[in-house]
């Protein structure tokens, strides 16, 4: 019973935490998590109609392989903003990190979106 009480606390935080995470935060983790899926649907979901039809199946998955070459996706962390709006986030893996850089519509679209090797 005492398990059962903690893994809910813990799921509960869980919950609490992602509340609180900001809306470009959210499109960020889930589009890297798509790309990481190699899924070019998920992939595209919340981007701008301009960036949906330039994104192609090659460059998805491309850019999967080169995040699983770090392991296992375990989520980001906002490390700031760019003088021209971009959200900057760090993709931590299990063996290292990328800088996943973001820009987001007003509408909560993704206009731009890259991803740069962390410096080591």
């Amino acid at each position: 019973m005492r398990v059962l009480r903690t893994a809910m606390v813990v799921a509960g935080l869980a919950c609490m935490l992602c509340a609180c995470a900001s809306s470009e935060a959210r499109l960020a983790d889930a589009t890297t998590r798509a790309i990481y899926e190699d899924d070019v649907s998920a992939t595209t979901d919340a981007m701008t109609p301009a960036l949906r039809t330039a994104v192609t199946r090659e460059q998805v998955g491309a850019i999967s392989d080169l995040l699983h070459s770090r392991g296992d996706y375990k989520g980001l962390t906002e490390t700031g903003t760019e003088p021209d709006g971009a959200y900057d986030f760090r993709a931590d893996f299990t063996r290292g990190s990328f800088i996943v850089k973001v820009k987001v519509t007003p509408s909560d679209e993704i206009s731009g979106y890259r991803v740069i090797p962390a410096p080591t």
